[in-house]
């Protein structure tokens, strides 16, 4: 029988990750399957968590035949949260972020503390925890007397399987109006909405809050981490000092602790997270890959490779913002008939992201070096872009598409250091596409694009 594998459940929006990773940090089996939604009381959907962890311990069951379990942790997607009841049975488990929670957005805005104390900026749907929590006590305020506890979706899980409540700081501190980042403790919503009593004690993220059995085996259940702050501590406890990281995927999420707080503007999609350890981590965001999609649609791309275009059509053939809500630019959608090729089409995106992303990394101040990470580092006509517009940075790729697991798989041992593997990122030489985004800026400006 093999020792001390641990396990990793990564919870996304809609695929669920089961990980067992060994103690050297190899990943020795994955398991996947969906979220699926539910309703309550036929009208707000919600994430059928019960079922993800019925699914875990069958499969853990299976997997104990071979492998002895040692310790686990769950890692998840940002604002959800399951609302248990004073017989510890579920409500609510767990919210849905996509579902309407912004019906009554005017009036939850008159009772959310400022942007200097949140640093958190109102989004759309129920990507602010805090705005969920509004709606519920307006539609149905008798859930909320009912509740307990609030917990986190990483929290759920362990409460599930420890039996134990607990509360982390890297989930309550994402965007979600609960955190006062000034005076780092629960902010006035919380006494607002009269849910002060609602959050168990805030626990580290790799502390251990109890033990579940599966079999012979008597596993140590973590406390657990949101997801981008998992992907964030894989860097962060790395030999990298200063950087700049971009987490890709349908978001694109640039961490920079460096960027000074007074210069976050929540009109361009820019906030603070905390990580692990209670430092504030200034980040700006944009849904790069989902536009990147809607674009290669839109353009009609049959064949995802770039190829060359001279200065004068590309000038002329610019893609200008936005094609998804979230970002820093108005919702636009709009594009011109382009005469092109199919591969300059494609080159026409790729310059479109590489813009995009360069406006972001300038308002997050960046200096230091670099580094890029998930399905941008697949591109090399997009990477090398980024190289050449920040000719002042060094600009690497993470030769591992690392996700959030291995991050995650850290709090197995949160001293150890990761062991990354960067390659750095050549220049594009021949046309100036400092110039030419000089220009793109320009018109951006001028058609008032940004919000």
């Amino acid at each position: 029988m093999i020792k001390k594998i641990n396990v990793i459940l990564d919870i996304g929006k809609t695929n669920v990750k089961l990980v067992l990773i060994n103690q050297q940090g190899k990943v020795i089996k994955e398991l996947k399957t969906k979220q699926k939604l539910k309703k309550f009381k036929n009208k707000i959907t919600y994430l059928d968590s019960i079922k993800i962890i019925d699914w875990l311990i069958k499969n853990l069951n299976k997997l104990s035949l071979k492998y002895n379990f040692s310790q686990f942790v769950c890692t998840a997607h940002g604002a959800t949260v399951a609302l248990i009841d004073h017989n510890n049975e579920e409500i609510i488990a767990s919210t849905d972020y996509e579902y309407q929670y912004d019906k009554f957005a005017n009036d939850f805005k008159k009772i959310t503390p400022s942007f200097k104390t949140s640093l958190t900026p109102h989004l759309e749907v129920g990507l602010n925890v805090g705005q969920q929590i509004y709606y519920l006590s307006r539609t149905f305020p008798e859930v909320i007397k009912k509740t307990k506890y609030i917990l986190s979706y990483p929290q759920y899980i362990s409460w599930k399987l420890s039996g134990n409540y607990s509360s982390e700081i890297s989930y309550i501190g994402c965007h979600s109006f609960l955190w006062d980042f000034n005076k780092n403790k629960y902010s006035s919503l919380v006494k607002k909405l009269n849910i002060s009593d609602k959050f168990p004690k805030l626990n580290e993220a790799w502390k251990s809050i109890g033990y579940f059995k599966i079999n012979d085996s008597k596993i140590s259940v973590l406390n657990g981490i949101h997801d981008s702050n998992a992907s964030y501590l894989y860097f962060k406890n790395s030999k990298l000092k200063n950087f700049t990281l971009v987490s890709s995927g349908t978001w694109y999420i640039i961490f920079n602790q460096q960027t000074n707080l007074k210069k976050l503007n929540p009109k361009l999609d820019m906030l603070c997270n905390i990580d692990v350890f209670g430092n504030h981590v200034p980040t700006m965001r944009f849904m790069g890959g989902r536009e990147h999609d809607i674009l290669c649609k839109l353009l009609k791309i049959n064949n995802k490779s770039a190829a060359k275009i001279n200065e004068k059509d590309l000038i002329h053939n610019l893609i200008y913002p936005s094609f998804a809500k979230a970002g820093p630019f108005k919702l636009n959608k709009k594009i011109k008939k382009i005469k092109l090729t199919n591969n300059q089409r494609y080159s026409l995106i790729c310059i479109y992201m590489a813009f995009t992303l360069n406006f972001c990394l300038d308002y997050m101040q960046s200096s230091s070096d670099i580094v890029l990470d998930g399905p941008v580092t697949k591109n090399n006509y997009i990477m090398r872009l980024i190289a050449t517009l920040r000719n002042k940075q060094n600009v690497f790729k993470n030769k591992k598409e690392i996700g959030t697991s291995l991050g995650a798989s850290l709090l197995f041992n949160i001293k150890k250091k990761s062991n990354i593997n960067l390659v750095k990122i050549n220049k594009i030489k021949g046309i100036n596409y400092n110039t030419i985004y000089s220009i793109w800026l320009k018109t951006i400006k001028k058609k008032k694009l940004i919000n």
